[in-house]
């Protein structure tokens, strides 16, 4: 098993400012502390109040650093930026309105020298409270093209299978997964609940337009 590898976690800070302190908190009580966040305010003016907020919490654990990312627009952009701030061989995602629960890391450690991307469950709460149904275990058989089965805030994937398309904002979870699966990398879900997904108004789940954007990137990969 391994236990010394030390993980970079990517939180991308547009919306949802009014949930990052209970997202950091999530992030500071792992049962596994081998790890470094990275908060990205991006698409906010220079030296914003949501920037200010989030580097204060750099007082607080010198394993959290908050990068002002005002002249990049876009989560892939923001993203993609964020990477060359990284320290570590395996990354990890947190949008800032979700929530991990304590043994999140800890339950997908075990399982990082057999595989690439290691999802887990999740619940949804917030406008809506339910447990999704998703593939678990080994991904190896799973049609990608008829389920998304990682759920991006679960995600912990080797540094270099990390780039998102900014064609794809609003699906550029489901986009990397789609290339990375074409591309014969191994899958695993760990079953159990290890990630609160929230659900509200303006999440990416009920963003305008993602589905007719999920329905391209499906005929996109059907004919790769």
């Amino acid at each position: 098993m391994i236990t010394d590898k030390k993980i970079s976690i990517l939180m991308p800070v547009y919306n949802g400012v009014e949930f990052l302190n209970d997202s950091i908190k999530t992030v500071i009580y792992q049962t596994y502390c081998s790890w470094e966040l990275i908060i990205g305010v991006n698409g906010h003016e220079e030296n914003s109040e949501v920037y200010i907020q989030a580097k204060k919490w750099e007082e607080n654990d010198k394993r959290i650093k908050a990068i002002d990312l005002y002249t990049i627009k876009g989560k892939s952009n923001a993203l993609n930026e964020m990477m060359k701030y990284i320290h570590t061989d395996w990354v990890s995602l947190l949008d800032v309105d979700d929530k991990w629960l304590p043994k999140k890391l800890e339950s997908q450690i075990q399982y990082m020298s057999s595989y690439d991307i290691i999802g887990t469950k999740c619940k949804y709460f917030g406008d809506l409270n339910i447990v999704p149904s998703i593939p678990v275990g080994d991904l190896n058989i799973v049609d990608f093209l008829r389920v998304n089965p990682i759920i991006n805030s679960s995600c912990l994937i080797k540094k270099e299978l990390c780039y998102w398309d900014k064609q794809c904002d609003g699906v550029e979870d489901y986009d990397l997964w789609l290339k990375l699966w074409k591309q014969k990398k191994k899958f695993f879900n760990v079953d159990s609940i290890q990630v609160l997904h929230r659900i509200h108004k303006e999440s990416a789940f009920n963003a305008k337009g993602n589905n007719l954007k999920v329905k391209d990137l499906i005929y996109k990969y059907s004919s790769v």
